[in-house]
């Protein structure tokens, strides 16, 4: 990991530098990844991250102080967890009833075996030959901002509780509201 230095007053070295420690990549896009958010009400410019932050848990669109980094690589999504971490890979539910309009999605450790994703223009499609999809680009935000698979059609019969969204890479060198 790489430490950013901040200047901090002690009474002996009133200018000595304090080595500050963040977990993840930081808060500058990484060379070869991406910011992911939301583009439309009411999740615009929410962006994709981990719940707890860098680490193994939900999937949830939140505020960009706390983005994660991604990018698709062999039809897995994965977060840059920063240099020497081991990286996490977006999982999807895969129900027993192949017709259940919301998938649960999380990032774990362990790469995902259901469905494949891929970036269709700047947006992030999920897909699987098992579960036909009017949109491959339409996902849910729900309760808590977690974030699902939307596998009915876009803005129609929304599930109650939850927000139909796309959602983009972005890759400015700075995550912004």
């Amino acid at each position: 990991m790489t430490g950013l230095l901040l200047s901090a007053c002690t009474s002996a070295h009133p200018t000595t530098p304090i080595e500050v420690r963040q977990s993840g990549p930081g808060t500058s896009l990484q060379s070869g990844w991406y910011w992911i958010r939301a583009v439309a009400s009411p999740n615009f410019h929410k962006y994709l991250q981990t719940e707890p932050q860098n680490a193994a848990g939900t999937a949830i669109l939140e505020s960009y102080t706390t983005a994660g980094q991604f990018n698709v690589k062999d039809g897995q999504l994965v977060e840059n967890n920063g240099d020497g971490a081991a990286p996490l890979y977006l999982n999807v539910e895969k129900p027993t009833n192949l017709t259940q309009r919301t998938l649960a999605t999380w990032f774990n450790t362990t790469e995902n075996t259901f469905g494949t994703f891929l970036f269709q223009g700047d947006a992030l499609t999920w897909s699987t030959p098992e579960i036909q999809r009017q949109n491959l680009a339409a996902w849910l935000v729900c309760e808590n901002q977690a974030l699902f698979i939307n596998t009915g059609a876009y803005a129609y019969q929304t599930p109650p509780g939850c927000a139909d969204q796309t959602i983009h890479y972005y890759n400015d060198a700075h995550a912004n509201n």
